[in-house]
């Protein structure tokens, strides 16, 4: 080996320290090398250029033909894997590994599987007794031999020993010292010390060091002719690298459990509360319709407990606001095709409930109907009235007296629900849900008008919002049966009916109007709006009062139909398909019956948004601390371990391999692990503990965890651990193998 200019320059900030200028120095291919002199003189310095671990300022190491710093990287790293080993004061064992496993690891790292050498190293430096020991478990004089088995193990060709009896009694210190000097009859040992006296013991040549420069040398060499060795650069192969990774577990055991729950627990808790925080109703919803088959949302203006039709600038709005979707207008009407009472069955219904306004959403089989006495029908209300009167086919349908020209059929596709378990709630609600369009005849708007004004099925049951006194209603909603025939038993007032004054039951004055009856003055008014088949204001003006439990108005036939006839606007339907399917869903009044559940269920994911956010918050902080101080922490013990793989020629990326399998080991177990409890562990939790009655297990069904909120928040944590960990990472990538060394 041949040293020619060799100098090392350190930069401080108040001063240029030269740890070595312009060394000279021919080193043989065998025998023993003393290196020596007092701390700070430089003999580590040179150590450094000699193992490769560091680069110098100016000057060259030349093996044969090959100058280890002018040629390519990666010769470096061949050099230290294959030509030097390093033994060191401290021994810088791996704990991770028994003794053998410690000694094999060079032929580990170069993919070589003849571990016979193995053995025959452990026999030279006589560690039989240990070999499958740990590393903790045996003497500081038996941990060297180890750390001079490694080194011989790879067979290199030179040894550096940095004062390697520095931590031994003097009789470990001997046995080490006659190893080394055994083993350099055939390969060079330099040996690193301040120890004068072993060196003139065992020494076959003494350098002596002082203040960067070679003060002497008791046999200096002149230049030889010596071969160019071959460099074989390190290969850890996959396998290796999960050996490494399960041995630094193993030896982590509280640090690796704390990290595996941290990463099953954060992304457990956190998705649950990423469902509440993100749950879509709309989603949900369609879900479940899609699931049972409940083709159509119904919209209503809503009052108290009442499904009103829509006011007309109401319904005028959400015609231009929802220009895009197919709104259907629903009225109420009812229409008896059971006339001689035959025994009812669920699926068929005995009359027909429901007129829409025919447009584009359905199919039709005939013609679309253009007069006012044209209509057409579903292909189940004709299945119903076939069930009921044994007709295949009408065209003609009476209704309140008036007979229609039936001129088309529409499909509903209602056939899916033929053999469906109607014991079943969702499967019961969603049939029912379908009968708005099921269970109808279709007109056109004129023609619906002209209908109405011959319907005389308003008279039946009317439910009224009184105002008394101005604008503020009573807050009492009741039924309200409007008489148009009755004897009449005044008992305050007077009996004057006609133009615009009624009569008023004892019970609605006193309990709905909440005016006692000797209060009851003749002639006051009251404004009632009819929330029923449709919507209709009527006025009234109190002549007296008869006796009656119920809540009943009496009215003349005139004032009633008046009333009665007044224009109203519908109600709304869409198909679960519509484009504005989402927003209609989370902003309107939807009538669905099963839409109960699911907006109880959306409530309470409402109410707890802003707490859930809060928590999740609290979590991400959590996450970011914890990671930051396990892998600091993780640094701080694995350096040594580090700086060793470099001392072995290991580049820097696969020296951090095992420390990223392990991260990516515990997020695929944690993904894996709390999906499943998510997923299943979570909602069978629920239904057994939290939710025991009907209702609350019913809202319960309709509450989902998206994968998007479960990956998506998964993501964000495996994004700040490896974040924290390409941290740790680039401490250790930035730095030089020397930096490395150093910090050990």
């Amino acid at each position: 080996m041949k040293i020619r200019h060799l100098s090392k320059t350190y930069k401080t900030k108040y001063e240029v320290v030269h740890a070595l200028e312009d060394v000279h120095l021919y080193l043989p291919q065998k025998g023993m090398v003393f290196i020596v002199g007092v701390s700070g003189s430089g003999k580590t310095t040179l150590m450094n250029m000699l193992s490769g671990v560091d680069i110098p300022t100016t000057g060259e190491v030349i093996l044969g033909d090959k100058s280890l710093y002018q040629g390519a990287k990666r010769e470096l790293f061949g050099y230290r894997n294959s030509y030097v080993g390093l033994i060191f004061q401290d021994y810088n064992l791996i704990e991770d590994l028994n003794v053998y496993d410690n000694i094999k690891l060079p032929l580990d790292f170069t993919n070589q599987k003849n571990y016979e050498v193995v053995d025959e190293v452990i026999k030279k430096v006589d560690i039989e007794a240990i070999k499958y020991s740990k590393v903790n478990e045996i003497s500081s004089g038996q941990m060297q031999r180890v750390a001079i088995a490694r080194a011989l193990v790879k067979d290199s060709q030179m040894i550096l020993a940095d004062e390697p009896t520095g931590n031994l009694d003097s009789k470990n210190e001997k046995i080490v010292m006659d190893l080394l000097k055994d083993i350099s009859k055939d390969r060079l040992v330099v040996v690193i010390t301040h120890d004068e006296d072993a060196a003139i013991e065992y020494s076959d040549r003494i350098i002596e060091i002082e203040d960067g420069k070679i003060l002497n040398d008791s046999h200096p060499m002149i230049e030889q002719v010596e071969p160019t060795p071959s460099f074989v650069e390190p290969i850890i192969t996959l396998k290796e690298q999960f050996k490494l990774t399960f041995g630094f577990i193993r030896n982590n055991t509280a640090r690796s459990l704390s990290v595996a729950l941290v990463l099953l627990l954060v992304p457990f808790i956190g998705a649950i509360m990423s469902g509440y925080v993100f749950f879509d109703v709309a989603e949900s919803y369609h879900d479940f319709q899609v699931e049972y088959g409940s083709d159509y949302l119904s919209m209503s203006e809503p009052n108290g407990d009442y499904l009103l039709y829509y006011k007309e600038e109401d319904y005028l709005d959400k015609m231009i606001y929802y220009k895009d979707s197919n709104l259907i207008n629903r009225y109420d009407v009812s229409i008896d095709i059971n006339p001689n009472d035959y025994a009812q069955t669920y699926f068929y219904q005995p009359e027909i409930t429901n007129i829409l306004i025919y447009n584009n959403t359905f199919t039709i089989q005939g013609k679309v109907p253009t007069t006012n006495t044209e209509i057409v029908v579903s292909d189940y209300v004709l299945a119903s009235i076939k069930y009921y009167q044994g007709i295949d086919a009408i065209t003609q349908l009476r209704i309140d007296g008036v007979m229609y020209q039936v001129v088309g059929v529409v499909k509903t596709g209602y056939e899916k629900f033929l053999n469906a378990n109607f014991l079943n709630d969702y499967t019961r609600m969603a049939f029912e849900e379908n009968l708005a369009v099921y269970n109808a005849v279709f007109t056109t708007e004129a023609g619906y008008q002209y209908m109405r004004n011959q319907m005389t099925s308003f008279e039946e049951i009317a439910s009224f919002t009184i105002y008394t006194g101005g604008p503020i209603p009573i807050t009492k909603y009741e039924e309200v049966h409007v008489s148009k025939e009755r004897p009449i038993d005044i008992i305050r007032g007077n009996t004057i009916l006609g133009s615009g004054y009624g009569l008023v039951s004892r019970a609605f004055l006193e309990e709905a109007l909440e005016i006692p009856l000797y209060e009851f003055q003749g002639g006051s008014r009251v404004i009632m709006y009819c929330y029923s088949r449709a919507k209709y204001r009527i006025s009234v003006r109190i002549s007296g009062v008869f006796e009656s439990d119920d809540y009943e108005v009496m009215l003349t036939d005139a004032d009633f139909n008046t009333a009665v006839r007044k224009q109203s606007y519908s109600r709304l339907l869409i198909h679960r398909d519509d484009v504005n399917y989402d927003e209609i869903l989370q902003t309107e009044h939807i009538t669905n019956q099963s839409f109960v559940y699911a907006n109880e269920m959306w409530d309470t994911a409402k109410g707890a948004k802003i707490v859930l956010i809060e928590f999740l918050i609290v979590l991400i902080i959590i996450v970011i601390a914890f990671s930051t101080l396990t892998n600091q922490m993780t640094l701080a013990t694995e350096k040594k371990k580090i700086g060793i793989k470099y001392s072995f020629g290991i580049k820097k990326i696969p020296i951090i391999i095992p420390y990223i399998i392990e991260l990516l080991l515990y997020i695929v177990g944690g993904f894996i692990i709390s999906t499943l409890l998510v997923k299943v562990a979570f909602p069978l939790f629920m239904r057994t503990f939290i939710y025991t009655t009907d209702f609350d297990l019913k809202a319960f069904d309709f509450f989902y965890i998206a994968w998007s909120s479960i990956i998506g928040w998964d993501v964000l944590i495996y994004v700040l651990m490896i974040a924290s960990l390409l941290g740790m990472i680039l401490t250790v990538i930035r730095k030089s193998p020397i930096e490395i060394i150093k910090d050990l």
